[in-house]
């Protein structure tokens, strides 16, 4: 894998606001009105008026027009200079909210509309903080009660997946009830399982994809021996060096024997999959490439390398593609930024090119977010602006979140300038890697949710994330929680690295 595609990982795995927002109410800077006189109600008056008590602030009924899609037989050359830049995403930036404190709305239609008749929608995010999962949520309320998606997927071990099912499905689930309390209020994960909950209580199904590697090693075994026993001579093969109830964390030579495994099965591919169908032959290669990955998940050298990124990047890939089987699926996807880009070696952008299911119809959204950003990852750690030119335009805290396409001209025609900028991690330019970037403002972190000034409008979660020291957590929240810190601590390291001057 390429340096810049570990860069990418650790984007991830990603105020003059021009556009005026709607439905404001009385501004702070209007002269005092006199107290209001009080008038004595005659006998057939009726009750008296308070006119002390303010008109309720107005609910905007929507942000921004309807998009129009530029009829451009030809367009202008996009703009060069950073004035010409700002006012083309100033002009241009959809916003996704508007209206005054306690009279907000949430306007998604730019999104909705755009999806149109893609397969995927990705939304992806830097991980630690409370906006991105807040915001993911609405769309895919949205795009499902529009029966636009049916499946949601996202960046949990495979091996929760039923048990996310089951509590999406019920709303009863042991491991799930006792997940759900010990992650991040606006986490990812917390926040899509409700928001499809609460949607099959309204009789909209959904099914899940949990997407990662499995927690341990051993799940990924179970599903080689699966496999194994539709063989017959090339059986033998497949299981004698296969590893037997590896320990985890793995011993050394857990380690060398998933070494010598992983080689021998790619080594012997094409012999072993006579005897299996495409599928199987595609699953059993998958599941091996997830065993390899699991085992090494908290080495502190194999596991931080571009090999670890790149062999769970064949697993995610697999689990992607497996759930979406028919022309009538359509899934959202939420993950790290890395794995939802459209112009690397990633799952997302196999996706994008490969799947045939879903070959160019991939939706895909990066997060741009100010300069006073904070994630909690391991630790509080502070982010630069990014995009610089998105962020320069509609400033790092803009009143609302904006959409900012990189792949629409301008309403007179004129090129979009954000286009034609490299991609931070190197990619090629931004409109190969996502077809735009949501500014969410300054990100705050996940541990202090009380900090974000973006709320689901309909459902707020309460009651903050509890301490993942709390010894009575049980064992699936103990897991959940060290798998987390297993993916925290390789990207991290690989962050550090890459960003060492």
């Amino acid at each position: 894998m390429k340096t810049a595609t570990i860069a990418a990982v650790l984007v991830a795995s990603l105020a003059t606001t021009a556009v005026v927002a709607c439905g404001g109410t009385t501004g702070a800077g209007e002269p005092e009105k006199d107290p209001p006189v009080a008038i004595e109600a005659g006998p057939d008056a009726g009750p008296a008026v308070d006119s002390s008590v303010p008109d309720a602030p107005i609910t905007p009924t929507a942000c921004s027009p309807q998009l129009v899609d530029p009829k451009c037989t030809t367009t202008i050359a996009a703009p060069t200079t950073s004035a010409a830049i700002s006012k083309f995403v100033t002009d241009t930036a959809v916003p996704l909210r508007c209206g005054s404190e306690g009279a907000r709305a949430w306007d998604l239609h730019a999104l909705t509309e755009l999806y149109g008749d893609n397969k995927m929608f990705m939304i992806g995010e830097v991980h630690g903080q409370n906006e991105i999962g807040i915001v993911s949520s609405l769309v895919f309320d949205q795009l499902a009660q529009q029966k636009r998606v049916n499946v949601l997927g996202f960046e949990m071990p495979m091996d929760y997946e039923a048990a996310f099912q089951r509590y999406i499905d019920t709303g009863k689930d042991s491991a799930i009830e006792q997940i759900l309390p010990r992650l991040a209020k606006n986490f990812f994960g917390t926040i899509l399982t409700k928001s499809a909950r609460e949607l099959a209580v309204k009789g909209i199904p959904i099914r899940v994809a949990a997407v990662d590697i499995p927690t341990e090693p051993s799940i990924a075994v179970t599903a080689i021996h699966a496999v194994a026993d539709k063989l017959t001579t090339q059986k033998s093969l497949v299981l004698t060096t296969l590893p037997t109830a590896p320990s985890f964390p793995p011993s050394d030579s857990d380690k060398a024997k998933a070494n010598s495994y992983f080689d021998t099965i790619t080594n012997n591919k094409t012999q072993i999959c006579t005897e299996l169908s495409a599928a199987d032959c595609d699953r059993l290669v998958a599941m091996t490439h997830a065993m390899w990955a699991a085992t090494f998940s908290d080495d502190a050298t194999v596991g931080q390398s571009p090999l670890w990124f790149a062999r769970r990047e064949e697993a995610i890939y697999y689990n992607m593609k497996t759930k979406l089987p028919a022309a009538t699926d359509r899934m959202f996807l939420h993950m790290g930024a890395h794995h939802t880009n459209k112009a690397a070696e990633s799952a997302g952008s196999r996706m994008a090119h490969e799947y045939p299911l879903t070959q160019g119809k991939v939706f895909s959204v990066a997060p741009a977010y100010g300069s006073g950003s904070v994630i909690f990852y391991g630790q509080d750690m502070n982010l630069d602006a990014s995009p610089v030119s998105i962020v320069d335009a509609l400033t790092s805290t803009p009143a609302n979140p904006f959409f900012v396409s990189t792949l629409r001209p301008s309403s007179a025609c004129v090129s979009n300038p954000i286009a034609l900028e490299p991609d931070d991690a190197g990619f090629g330019q931004r409109s190969d890697v996502y077809d735009g970037y949501i500014h969410y403002g300054n990100l705050t972190s996940e541990r202090r949710p009380n900090e974000t000034t973006l709320s689901r409008e309909d459902a707020v979660i309460d009651g903050d994330a509890k301490d993942a020291k709390d010894g009575a957590m049980g064992a699936h929240a103990a897991a959940i929680l060290a798998f987390r810190a297993r993916i925290v601590k390789n990207e991290r390291a690989q962050r550090a690295r890459l960003t060492r001057p």
